[in-house]
């Protein structure tokens, strides 16, 4: 059974949407001598989702206002309202950014703009912070039967929405292996992972994964079931996940006779757009659909034995992602 731990967060951005209130009034203090001033109106929301994520807090629970205006003029804020109101700003060009932290106070986001205050008149300014760029770790363990598998070997690696995949390497040692990579840029990735016996695949697993700067994302797969020669066994492995994108699979069957075949389809729930799905056999990739076409048909080649059918699936942007799969047995 393969199972993961140590995910825990909720991600981000959060909208920061800035109203300029413009008046005409004189200000004293910062603002002696100018003679006119602004007034800047923050309304903060966000929205999160879960997934299975690093080991860090990605809930909003304060913004750290900073701008920088004319000659100097500067001006900090931090609250954790949804709506803040800034008086007194001389009229020019003003830079704003924002600073997310989580309840621990650690920074995760950061955006900033800039806009023209002028007299009398109502500017909008829309700020997106994004989570932070950077590496984050990737800490991994897989067991097994030492004695089920004679000569191992863990052939694994993270692929991005976008972009080539990376090579994850282990430390082998009886019935164990272990990877700890901390060069990961933050991001969602597909892992695939596959235990191999004298280079032959015995069993795998595909999961989705976020990684973020300065976190561990952690996981564990138990492989104490695997395919080999010796004759058929029971394998089930459940991934217990949480993430943005809600994947179900329709059509699929828990057993099969040998040569027949089983179109399973895959569907998101809500209004994403358009979304890319991937299915993989035992861990090696199969096919590639989309919205239009969900489906993958698997089976009619299958000699006996088990197999688990994964799909993962990613918005277009690659910001979102998700995965379900299911157990059948050919025979």
């Amino acid at each position: 059974m393969g199972t993961r731990i140590g995910f825990r967060a909720r991600s981000l951005p959060a909208l920061i949407t800035l109203a300029l209130l413009l008046s005409s009034c004189s200000m004293a203090g910062v603002l002696a001598g100018d003679g006119e001033s602004g007034t800047i109106a923050l309304s903060i929301g966000g929205a999160g989702a879960k997934t299975l994520l690093p080991d860090i807090d990605m809930t909003p629970a304060s913004f750290d206002i900073s701008g920088r205006g004319p000659g100097a003029r500067s001006f900090t804020r931090t609250t954790a309202l949804t709506s803040l109101v800034i008086p007194g700003l001389v009229f020019g060009s003003w830079t704003v950014t924002v600073d997310v932290r989580n309840l621990a106070g650690t920074l995760i986001a950061q955006g900033s703009s800039t806009i023209s205050v002028q007299t009398g008149l109502q500017t909008p300014l829309t700020i997106v912070p994004v989570p932070l760029a950077g590496a984050g770790k990737i800490s991994l363990a897989v067991t097994w039967v030492a004695a089920d598998v004679q000569s191992a070997s863990i052939d694994a690696q993270l692929t991005p929405a976008t972009g080539s995949p990376i090579a994850l390497a282990f430390v082998l040692s009886a019935g164990s292996a272990a990877c700890q990579n901390s060069t990961i840029p933050s991001g969602y990735y597909t892992l695939s992972l596959k235990l191999l016996d004298n280079g032959v695949l015995v069993m795998g697993a595909v999961e989705v994964v976020r990684i973020a700067k300065g976190a561990t994302t952690s996981g564990t797969f138990d492989f104490s079931r695997v395919n080999n020669p010796g004759g058929a066994i029971a394998v089930a492995i459940t991934p217990q996940m949480s993430n943005p994108l809600v994947v179900t699979m329709q059509g699929q069957a828990a057993t099969l006779p040998v040569g027949s075949s089983m179109t399973v389809t895959a569907s998101v729930a809500g209004s994403v757009g358009n979304v890319v799905y991937v299915w993989y056999v035992n861990g090696e990739s199969r096919a590639t659909g989309s919205n239009a076409n969900p489906s993958f048909t698997v089976g009619s080649t299958l000699p006996s034995g088990f197999y688990r059918l994964d799909v993962t699936a990613y918005t277009s942007d690659g910001k979102r992602a998700g995965a379900a799969n299911t157990l059948s047995q050919v025979l």
